[in-house]
């Protein structure tokens, strides 16, 4: 009789304590995490840092923590983490045990692989009673993230087009006079305006004589990437590669171009994610301009909007000044041969830069 009751007691006790901490082993449960930076180059790395607080007096016997991020950045080993790793997605799972009044910080230091905008996500958390029986599951969305720019190739020692923008070429097309810059005295010629006149040259050499203003450039370049990997892409590019390398080409030429002084603009045929903005972005000069085109080539998903053509028409139909226009694409058709014309019939000048085989890699520039 004494054994039954035994039984009776120690099935009552696992029963009440099953119920104990299903309903109460996730109140007063706090998880956070958080990237000790908002963003960070292709190679950096960052740190990661998760908290885990029991803020009550019931313990917490067990505690599977699961969560996903986005393939592209390395966790470096560690005890008590289990990654499984997909082509897209990798999936973390830890356990824990919490004593009453308890908290857990862990550092975890990460290696970015791979630009692109990588979201804290979900957090599925799963708790229960001292011997299993029971269990609990709740999801959490933590907000924020980490934006990963792509790295700047250094383009100085490129046989590139570049030099020729911020050459003598770039000079004489686009001259123009300066009214703050001023080289000397000059002849007064009809039409120049009477509050250019050197009165002290004037009187001295008895013919009026007017400022000399010196020339400067209107250097500004528009650079469009095509995403397609070939003419006939449907919606992903499947050769990512030498798409790859171009964002890296266009962040160095961005990064070199903007530091002498040229205005430089962005667009693409790609999507931003899950936002409907376009890629896209005008011309303008100055490191706040750096961020906002390394941001936009972060964020840049290789799935298509237009075609290449469709793109580019649709570009030139709202392009009121002539300009120079770098074209980086994997590609030349006939069609974009006669888009590249209609280009140059309005005025602009344009050069193209084939992105072929993935040349080996170069130096690179910290922007």
């Amino acid at each position: 009789m004494g054994a039954y009751w035994i039984l009776f007691i120690a099935a009552v006790v696992v029963v009440v304590q099953g119920k104990i901490f299903k309903r109460m082993a996730l109140k007063k449960l706090n998880y956070s995490r958080s990237f000790k930076v908002s963003t960070c180059y292709e190679g950096d790395s960052v740190e990661l840092i998760e908290i885990i607080e029991n803020r009550k007096a019931l313990p917490v016997p067990w505690l599977r923590v699961e969560s996903q991020f986005r393939s592209g950045l390395a966790f470096d080993n560690q005890l008590n983490l289990d990654i499984s790793e997909g082509q897209f997605n990798q999936n973390h799972k830890s356990f824990f045990s919490l004593l009453p009044w308890t908290k857990i910080l862990r550092r975890h230091r990460i290696t970015a692989k791979q630009r692109g905008l990588y979201k804290l996500g979900t957090v599925s958390m799963t708790t229960g009673d001292l011997i299993g029986l029971e269990s609990i599951v709740q999801s959490k969305t933590l907000t924020g993230g980490i934006l990963v720019y792509p790295m700047p190739l250094d383009v100085s020692d490129m046989d590139l087009p570049v030099q020729t923008w911020m050459g003598e070429m770039l000079v004489r097309r686009w001259i123009m006079e300066d009214p703050f810059l001023i080289s000397g005295v000059r002849e007064y010629r009809d039409g120049d305006p009477l509050k250019d006149i050197q009165w002290k040259a004037t009187a001295r050499t008895g013919t009026l004589q007017v400022h000399r203003r010196d020339t400067t450039a209107d250097s500004r370049l528009m650079i469009y990437l095509n995403i397609e990997d070939h003419e006939q892409m449907w919606s992903k590019a499947t050769r990512p590669e030498p798409i790859e390398h171009g964002i890296r080409l266009a962040a160095g030429i961005t990064a070199h171009l903007l530091s002498q002084g040229m205005e430089i603009g962005m667009g693409t045929n790609g999507t931003l994610g899950e936002t409907e903005d376009d890629a896209f972005v005008p011309v303008a000069g100055g490191m706040e301009q750096q961020h906002l085109i390394f941001e936009m080539l972060a964020r840049l998903e290789l799935t298509r909007r237009l075609s290449f053509h469709d793109y580019l028409a649709y570009e030139l139909s709202r392009h009121e000044e002539a300009r120079d226009i770098l074209i980086l694409t994997t590609y030349v058709s006939p069609r974009l041969e006669e888009m590249f014309q209609r280009f140059r019939e309005n005025g602009h000048r344009v050069d193209v830069l084939p992105l072929g085989d993935v040349p080996s890699p170069a130096k690179e520039v910290s922007a």
